[in-house]
């Protein structure tokens, strides 16, 4: 596991402790069942558009007013809308999440670095309605773990994988969630920087019928179009959508790319 992993590991064990120490997961479950989760429909190609503050790789994403550009984002036809949750290198939280998700119609899913069952049913318990996971940070017990916990809370789940062994992770546990979707995520986990053949190459290795979601290093309607060619059904985009002038208007464009392909 990268060093980068690592932390991000030690982090969410860190805020996974002293969450538990202020609420019982009994009383976190509680509060989860008076979220119902929005289910996610992916038709077509789906466009997760992503909300983060900032990012290790870029930095400070800050600007805007993170409900309005989730209020943009739905409005130009996103799918799903991804909230980081990870407060040192992103610069998210759980408040960030509860704001967006009371105030789109569209599902929201929590991205962070998760440990634990019980930040699932906290996911839910702030509004999401979908959590990722990395299976290379939870390995094949954890990554079960989470999954089971995810389909008992009745939260969608995109398992992140940033190589073939990753993918073979995956799939192992694809009978336990059929509905689980794969995210291809083309970033080098030691250099932070993006392998521009990392997802047609790892296309050939996903199982058939998942429904595959490429992410990182996504700058261009034309790289969303191409990935659609390619037989991918949804991209995760974060940062060119952050930085774009008018995000609703690039997320737009993006969901005509995919029909046009």
């Amino acid at each position: 596991m990268s060093s980068f992993l690592e932390k991000m590991r030690a982090s969410s064990q860190d805020r996974l402790e002293r969450a538990r120490a202020t609420a019982p997961e009994a009383e976190v479950k509680a509060r989860a069942l008076d979220h119902p989760p929005t289910p996610l429909t992916v038709n077509g190609f789906a466009i997760i558009a992503e909300v983060k503050p900032s990012s290790p790789s870029e930095g400070d994403l800050g600007g805007r007013d993170p409900v309005e550009l989730a209020l943009s984002y739905q409005a130009g036809g996103a799918t799903a809308i991804s909230v980081l949750t990870e407060p040192t290198e992103f610069g998210g939280s759980l408040a960030l999440l509860g704001s967006v998700a009371s105030r789109v119609r569209v599902p929201v899913m929590r991205k962070d670095f998760l440990v634990d069952p019980y930040q699932v049913w906290e996911a839910r318990a702030h509004g999401a309605d979908g959590v990722l996971g990395i299976a290379r940070l939870l390995g094949p017990t954890g990554l079960s773990r989470l999954v089971a916990s995810a389909v008992e809370a009745e939260l969608f789940m995109l398992l992140e994988a940033f190589d073939e062994a990753d993918i073979e992770l995956v799939a192992s546990v694809v009978d336990e969630a059929p509905g689980v979707l794969i995210g291809v995520n083309a970033r080098d986990l030691e250099t932070l920087e993006v392998r521009r053949d990392a997802h047609q190459r790892m296309l050939g290795y996903l199982p058939s019928g998942m429904t595959a979601i490429a992410e990182s290093g996504i700058e261009s309607v034309g790289q969303v179009r191409s990935l659609a060619r390619l037989g991918y059904n949804g991209v995760l985009v974060g940062t060119t959508l952050m930085r774009s002038v008018d995000p609703g208007d690039a997320v737009r464009e993006m969901v005509n790319a995919a029909v046009e392909q």
